[in-house]
């Protein structure tokens, strides 16, 4: 995979792309977050005012919670006969977090992949890349390669820009409390404020907007908290039968170890979300170890301190086995 290492080298490349496609796709991981999503969903804007159509693949169309930015008039759904001459891939570099559009990426022309991941030998087979691993997300990466184009846009697409390129701020940092918060996400945040977003806003509508119902469940899986090693590593998990019970779905969960990562004396943090009979996703947390090393093992992928990964088994196999893990890996140095 050719990895391109500045933002200029990399839009240039992009844009001849874009010129000579007859189709541009753009796609993210499974389960899309404030990252990948909303970086999309920027991408796609910034195309259309220099000239271009794109459109957006996810694997679903419930993605209620980015409706302050219209998000599902901008997505279309995943189906098997769907071809694009160009395919962007973004906030990720590897085949097993596409599911089912890993087949536009095989049928593209070409493939361009924008990520800020930890890079593995499992890379995806593309025309060209940046990669770029000390970057706080990819919103902050297309900022950069399109920062001149953007205040050039009418008022209000410049404010659509920014109030996504700011839900990838505040996915990745939360809300700039991350060990990952660096200058460059808070001289992000004021362009971006140039360009009329409102943080308080874009907080109040990604981050505690919340129904009462959610809350609930929120309430529900805190009360599953187990802790080991003298509270140093904590433990959670969700069912389907919660969700089920209050009407809801797995995006009710989206980033539920933000209410527990601050916690005083607690180190690593795993969050165990079922998904099926004796399956697993889990979110992996640390502010000592690398838990990307473990993620790995099975299939997984993010950065070192956060990461997250699928495990077959019963609930009391995989805690044990990411105990084990846990107290195995490796220190992250400071």
């Amino acid at each position: 995979m050719p990895n391109i290492h500045t933002a200029i080298d990399f839009t240039d490349r992009l844009l001849m792309a874009v010129k000579e496609a007859k189709s541009i796709g753009l796609t993210t991981h499974i389960n899309p977050d404030g990252d990948g999503l909303c970086t999309c969903l920027a991408l796609k804007r910034i195309l259309k005012h220099l000239g271009y159509e794109a459109e957006i693949i996810v694997d679903e169309l419930n993605l209620d919670r980015y409706n302050y930015l219209n998000a599902n008039e901008e997505l279309i759904a995943y189906q098997d006969d769907l071809v694009y001459e160009l395919l962007v891939v973004i906030d990720l570099h590897d085949y097993s977090r596409l599911s089912d559009r890993v087949h536009l990426a095989e049928k593209a022309k070409t493939v361009a992949v924008l990520d800020h991941h930890e890079i593995e030998d499992d890379l995806m087979d593309c025309t060209f890349s940046w990669v770029k691993t000390s970057a706080v997300c990819t919103g902050w990466m297309l900022n950069e390669m399109f920062k001149t184009v953007i205040r050039t846009m009418s008022a209000e697409d410049m404010l659509y820009v920014g109030n996504c390129l700011y839900t990838t701020l505040l996915n990745d940092t939360n809300n700039f409390t991350n060990a990952n918060t660096d200058k460059h996400s808070f001289e992000l945040s004021a362009a971006l404020c140039n360009y009329g977003t409102k943080p308080y806003l874009i907080h109040r509508l990604f981050m505690v907007s919340r129904t009462p119902v959610e809350l609930k469940l929120v309430g529900e899986i805190l009360s599953t908290i187990e802790l080991y090693d003298d509270g140093k590593i904590l433990f959670m998990h969700s069912t389907r039968e919660m969700l089920t019970r209050n009407n809801l779905d797995d995006e009710a969960t989206s980033n539920i170890t933000r209410w527990v990562q601050d916690l005083k004396g607690v180190e690593t943090i795993a969050y165990f979300r079922e998904e099926n009979t004796d399956d697993y996703r889990l979110s992996l947390r640390s502010k000592t170890i690398n838990v990307h090393s473990i993620a790995i093992q099975y299939e997984g992928g993010g950065h070192l301190q956060a990461s997250g990964c699928h495990c077959l088994g019963t609930l009391p196999d995989i805690k044990r086995l990411m105990l084990d893990k846990i107290h195995s890996a490796d220190k992250i140095a400071h």
